[in-house]
């Protein structure tokens, strides 16, 4: 006759939390999926958002083409909305007009390690990189965008300062 054994205790815990760990790392892989890896030069078509720009590269080494909005990651974007205060409205309305006179002025712009979610995306994560600089770095140099890890209480300008 077999025996049933419960599961409980702290075998039990031990199952769930590798249960849990196998779960959150198909869902980071699914994230990290990287079809264009290394740097790749790009043409810029819009800016559609300060931290959404839409470019073009060539996808490997046969000319192939493909048009991307690019989302900047570890970012966060000034907003002008009712909730914001003066100084993040005063950032927001600057963030569009330096995004793209920043990268309209840059003599190359660069994508790398794009990543996407699946090759069918339309919109990808990568870093904006250009002859100039990081376009992420020259956002939040302005005060124009903060890092994603910043609490988002944290008003946007120092006070008596």
């Amino acid at each position: 006759m077999m025996s049933k054994k419960v599961i409980s205790g702290v075998n039990g815990w031990r199952m769930m939390v590798c249960v849990l760990a196998i779960t959150l790392s198909t869902m980071a892989m699914a994230v990290q999926f990287v079809p264009y890896p290394g740097k790749r030069e790009a043409t810029l078509i819009n800016v559609e958002a300060p931290n959404l720009i839409f470019v073009t590269f060539d996808t490997d080494a046969t000319g192939f083409t493909r048009a991307l909005r690019i989302r900047l990651p570890g970012i966060v974007i000034a907003k002008d909305t009712p909730q914001s205060d003066e100084c993040e409205r005063k950032a927001a309305q600057r963030a569009m007009s330096f995004t793209r006179d920043f990268l309209t002025s840059a003599k190359k712009i660069f994508v790398q390690d794009i990543r996407m979610e699946n090759s069918a995306d339309e919109e990808a994560f990568s870093p904006i990189l250009t002859d100039k600089g990081s376009l992420s770095a020259a956002l939040e140099k302005e005060g124009i965008a903060r890092s994603d890890t910043v609490d988002p209480k944290t008003p946007w300008c120092k006070r008596g300062g």
